[in-house]
C-alpha cells in the first residue's frame, strides 16, 4: 500500500502548495512512483506543473461528484518521470456545496482513490487553507498529515486546532491517520521571530518528534520556478530550497525505517559520514540559538508524564505561542549593538561625538534623544540604556526623524556620522 500523505495548514500561505509539489518532485526523482492530488479550488499545485486548469476536460470535482468516477482515468502525466497528477479547477469551490446531501460524503476521496492506490509508492493530497469538508475528505483518504508550518506566531494561531481536528477524524472514521510531519517553511535566521517560533516549536513535547530537521528558508527561485510550472529541484538544482526539498525526501524516505520525523536527518548524516556528496549541509538544519534561554517555556505547567493529568496528544492550546512575537519584539530591541562602545553614565555630549566619528553611532536612551531635540538643558549627559527602550543614534539623522523615532519607540535608519547641531 503507498503512504498517502495530506499535507495541510489551515493557515494559507505556509507553503503548502509548494512543500506538495516539490517533494513529490524529490521523491519520484528518487525512483518513487508519485501521484500528487490538487484539493484546492484555486488550482495552484497544477498551474506548478505547467498544466492550465481551463484546458483540462476533467478534474478532481468530477471525482468527488460523481459516484462512477475513476481516479486512474483523471491522472494526468506530467514531464517528469514518475511525477502524476490529478488536477483541480475552480469548479471544486461549489463541490462542497453539491456534497451536503451525499450519502457517505466525507470519504468520497478514499473511495476514488482505491484503484490509484496499487499504481503509486506515494499519494499527495494537496489540502485549502481551510478545515472544510474537503479537508475532512483528504483525511479521511491519509494516512499521514505532513503540516508545512511558517516560522511565525500567526501561523501557529491554528495549529492546536488543527490537532484536534486530525484527533477528532481518527476517532470517527480513520484509526490510522497520525501527524507525522512538521516543516518550517520561510525560515529566516536573521530574525529573532523565527527563532524563537522554532525554539518554541522544539521544547513541546507534543510536537517535539515530529519536526522534520529540514528548514526552508524564503528563496525567490521557488516564486520564479512556479511562474515557468517547473519544481525548483529541476529549475535550480543548486539553490537552498532546491537542496531543502532533496533532503527532506530524504527524510521522508527515512521515516520508513521506523524512525520518526525528528530522527532521520540524524541517521541519514551517520550513514553518509566520510563521503564526499552528502544530503545534509549546514544551511539546511537550523541550528539550537544561544538565546533559547529566553523562550517561554510554551508546554503545560502539569507533568505531561503523569497519566492522571497528562492531555491527550496536541491538546495544548499550540496558540499560545502567538504571545511570542511580543517576546521576540522585545529582545530584539534589547539586544546591544556590539559595534558601538559603552558610555559612562554623565559622558557630555562632545565626548560621545568623538566617538562616534570612528563607531557612526552614539547609543542613548529615547528619553534623551527627545531632550536633545528639545535642546533639554539636561542633555548634555547621556545615558546609556540597556533597557528595551535603546537606540543606535545616526549622528548625521534628521531631528525631526529622531524626535518621530523617540516618539514611537522605534531606533531611526543608521546612516554616515554627522554631528547633532
Amino acid at each position: 500500500m503507498p503512504r498517502v500523505i495530506a499535507i495541510m495548514n489551515q493557515k494559507g500561505g505556509v507553503a503548502k502548495t509548494t512543500t506538495t509539489l516539490n517533494l513529490g518532485a524529490a521523491l519520484a526523482k528518487r525512483g518513487k512512483r508519485v501521484l500528487l492530488v490538487d484539493l484546492d479550488p484555486q488550482a495552484n499545485l497544477t498551474m506548478g506543473l505547467g498544466k492550465r486548469a481551463s484546458d483540462l476536460s476533467q478534474s478532481v470535482y468530477e471525482l468527488l461528484t460523481d459516484p462512477k468516477a475513476d481516479a486512474m482515468s483523471l491522472v494526468v502525466q506530467t514531464q517528469w518521470a514518475g511525477l502524476h497528477l490529478i488536477p483541480s479547477h475552480i469548479d471544486l469551490s461549489g463541490a462542497e456545496i453539491e456534497m451536503v446531501s451525499m450519502i457517505g460524503r466525507e470519504t468520497r476521496l478514499t473511495k476514488a482513490l482505491d484503484r490509484a492506490r496499487a499504481h503509486y509508492d506515494f499519494i499527495l493530497i494537496d489540502c485549502l487553507p481551510s478545515l472544510s469538508l474537503l479537508t475532512v475528505n483528504a483525511m479521511a483518504a491519509s494516512s499521514e498529515v505532513f503540516v508545512p508550518l511558517q516560522a511565525h506566531p500567526f501561523a501557529l494561531e491554528g495549529l492546536g486546532k488543527l490537532f484536534e481536528v486530525v484527533g477528532m477524524i481518527r476517532e470517527a472514521m480513520n484509526p490510522s491517520l497520525k501527524v507525522s510531519g512538521v516543516l518550517v517553511t520561510m525560515f529566516d535566521g536573521r530574525t529573532n521571530v523565527s527563532k524563537v517560533t522554532l525554539e518554541a516549536l522544539r521544547r513541546d513535547e507534543r510536537l517535539r518528534a515530529h519536526i522534520f530537521s529540514t528548514t526552508v528558508k524564503q528563496n525567490i527561485k521557488v516564486a520564479e520556478s512556479q511562474k515557468d510550472g517547473i519544481p525548483v529541484i529541476y529549475f535550480d538544482p543548486a539553490c537552498h530550497a532546491a537542496k531543502a526539498y532533496i533532503a527532506l525526501g530524504e527524510e521522508v524516505l527515512e521515516m520508513e525505517s521506523g524512525c520518526t520525523a525528528s530522527e532521520c536527518a540524524a541517521r541519514i548524516m551517520t550513514r553518509e559520514a566520510g563521503q564526499k556528496n552528502q544530503t545534509f549541509t549546514a544551511d539546511l538544519i537550523a541550528p539550537s540559538f544561544t538565546n533559547a534561554a529566553a523562550v517561554p517555556d510554551t508546554t503545560s505547567a502539569e507533568p505531561v508524564d503523569s497519566p492522571a493529568e497528562a492531555p491527550p496528544e496536541h491538546a495544548a492550546p499550540v496558540s499560545a505561542l502567538v504571545n511570542l512575537s511580543g517576546a521576540a519584539a522585545a529582545q530584539e530591541l534589547s539586544e546591544p549593538d556590539t559595534s558601538v562602545p559603552d558610555l559612562p553614565e554623565g559622558a557630555p555630549i562632545s565626548e560621545a561625538c568623538e566617538v562616534a566619528t570612528e563607531t557612526n553611532l552614539v547609543t542613548a536612551s529615547h528619553e534623551t534623544c527627545a531632550a536633545i531635540i528639545r535642546n533639554d538643558p539636561d542633555a548634555e549627559s547621556l545615558h546609556p540604556s540597556g533597557g528595551v527602550a535603546m537606540a543606535c543614534i545616526p549622528l548625521d539623522i534628521d531631528s525631526a526623524v529622531l524626535a518621530q523615532a523617540a516618539q514611537s519607540g522605534l531606533p531611526p535608519m543608521r546612516q554616515a556620522p554627522r554631528f547633532i547641531r
